[in-house]
């Protein structure tokens, strides 16, 4: 055998040993992956009432909530989001869906800044919602921040069911009061629940807010049109 066929040989022997390699890798576990939002750190201002890639609303009635961009004391970067309930409602949202069907059954951590000014006890409430087109699957929601709070990490983790095609993150007030959101990250988890970034930037970790479940709830059709929750879990 010449050495140019055994340089060959040699060659495609180490490329079939990667290739297998990575094979075992991908069949033995589940790697961390990044899922990307828009305008995660609401740095785009909003136009008119919208909100460049997110979406709000408000259970059926009387406008209740002034959402802005705000340049002061952002958590991240030159802006933050925030709500504040103007009048008596039940709630107002600050919502973003994702369509994927790779995130069935794996683990999913969201995580955002939050703090508040003057919320009453039922709260700003960040809540991860999986859907399977329409129909609610499953909710988790974090515990609700109340009273006047500073920035705070908070964490959202759980399984998508496993016919999940899609995920909405937002938050919820509840009550009376402002809530702020800034620096809004979602993302898949390996294995072990561990993000394949973690602890990069020697920021401190998100506080592991116990996820609270929230029952599956019908759509309700609204005469208010597209100001109306539609079919959250839990909500109010």
């Amino acid at each position: 055998m010449t050495s140019d066929r055994m340089a060959v040989r040699s060659e495609c022997l180490m490329v079939k040993c990667v290739l297998l390699v990575a094979g075992l890798l991908m069949v033995g576990g589940v790697a961390a992956a990044e899922i990307p939002l828009k305008n995660a750190g609401f740095e785009q201002a909003i136009v008119g009432t919208r909100i460049p890639g997110w979406s709000r609303t408000q259970h059926a009635g009387v406008g209740a909530y002034v959402v802005s961009t705000d340049s002061n004391d952002p958590a991240h970067g030159k802006h933050s989001i925030s709500m504040r309930r103007t009048t008596q409602q039940a709630y107002g949202l600050i919502m973003q869906r994702v369509e994927s069907k790779e995130l069935a059954g794996k683990p999913v951590a969201f995580t955002a800044k939050l703090k508040t000014a003057d919320v009453g006890k039922r709260g700003w409430v960040m809540v991860m919602t999986f859907r399977d087109h329409e129909n609610i699957l499953d909710q988790v929601r974090a515990a609700p921040m109340t009273g006047d709070t500073a920035w705070t990490d908070v964490e959202l983790k759980s399984i998508a069911p496993a016919t999940t095609n899609m995920v909405e993150v937002g938050f919820l007030l509840l009550d009376g009061g402002t809530g702020w959101a800034d620096h809004v990250r979602l993302r898949t988890l390996d294995d072990n629940g561990k993000d394949g970034g973690e602890g990069k930037s020697g920021a401190p970790p998100a506080a592991k807010a116990k996820p609270v479940k929230a029952k599956p709830a019908a759509a309700k059709p609204s005469a208010a049109g597209g100001s109306t929750h539609r079919g959250q879990a839990g909500v109010p």
